[in-house]
């Protein structure tokens, strides 16, 4: 079986220690792809860095909502160049191009670790930057659905997803099973993480069994949200079957066709050669 994790934060401290490891792991389980989303400049800057070295990895870049603040006039030109030159880079190399989505960006009204007026006009922002770009996005929202629909709505009327592809992936998705029509509907895929296998955890349930298989994604957030029996532990991608075990048990699908079902979806939300 060959998966794609969707979403993997691997090139943060927790992994200094044993990346080639962590990696030789996960190319065991059978995760032969995986996308480093980035949280910040700095942080986006080392998941291009890592993606051009490994055609294993992919990189998104961005500013997460926690990090809105850092935005400033300069930021949108230097992600662009960002992009451009990494993917320059790979080319140069041999490689497709490896920066394939914008993110994470979005609303995170739980933490509000930036104010939530500055989290709007940076998401905005960035979603605007994506559509330059012709990138998909990764979006972040946490207690803040109903805010995140209106900007995504707003953001459709407004032409800057793309008719031809997928407009991205709402990850890591904490919505209810009501709320997925109206983001399938805007063009978007939904991404499960970890809490799907936790005990009596029937809202991500519910929510990814509304979620057509052609239209499912699977991350595994690492080093966060770890799927049982590790729970408790530091998260990794070889983790991720776990995750398709348990999505494959709440669709009554065979796991070998979840596999391949979710990986295709990968490959063309990110606009990916097979």
């Amino acid at each position: 079986m060959i998966w794609f994790d969707t979403h993997s934060h691997i090139q943060s401290g927790e992994f200094r220690n044993d990346f080639p490891d962590m990696l030789m792991r996960a190319r065991a389980a059978g995760v032969t792809r995986i996308l480093l989303p980035g949280s910040n400049e700095p942080d986006s800057r080392i998941a291009c860095r890592l993606a051009v070295d490994d055609p294993m990895l992919y990189a998104a870049v961005g500013v997460h909502p926690h990090d809105a603040k850092t935005w400033d006039e300069g930021s949108a030109d230097r992600f662009a160049k960002l992009v451009r030159t990494t993917n320059d880079k790979a080319l140069k190399i041999g490689r497709d191009r490896c920066v394939v989505a914008y993110g994470e960006i979005g609303l995170d009204f739980y933490r509000d670790l930036s104010p939530r007026k500055v989290q709007r006009t940076v998401f905005r922002k960035q979603l605007e930057l994506a559509h330059k770009l012709e990138l998909p996005v990764i979006v972040h929202m946490r207690e803040a659905t109903e805010a995140t629909l209106d900007m995504l709505r707003e953001a459709y009327k407004d032409g800057l997803f793309s008719k031809d592809h997928p407009a991205g992936v709402v990850h890591c998705y904490s919505g209810s099973a009501e709320t997925v029509p109206y983001l399938l509907k805007l063009g978007f895929m939904i991404g499960f993480d970890g809490p799907i296998t936790y005990k009596n955890a029937r809202k991500p349930m519910d929510a990814l069994a509304a979620v057509p298989i052609d239209s499912l994604v699977l991350e595994t957030d690492a080093p966060y949200l770890t799927p049982h029996p590790y729970r408790g532990k530091r998260n990794e991608p070889s983790y991720l079957p776990f995750i398709g075990e348990k999505a494959a048990e709440i669709l009554k699908m065979d796991v070998k066709d979840v596999a391949t079902q979710t990986t295709a979806n990968a490959l063309r939300l990110f606009r990916i050669e097979r």
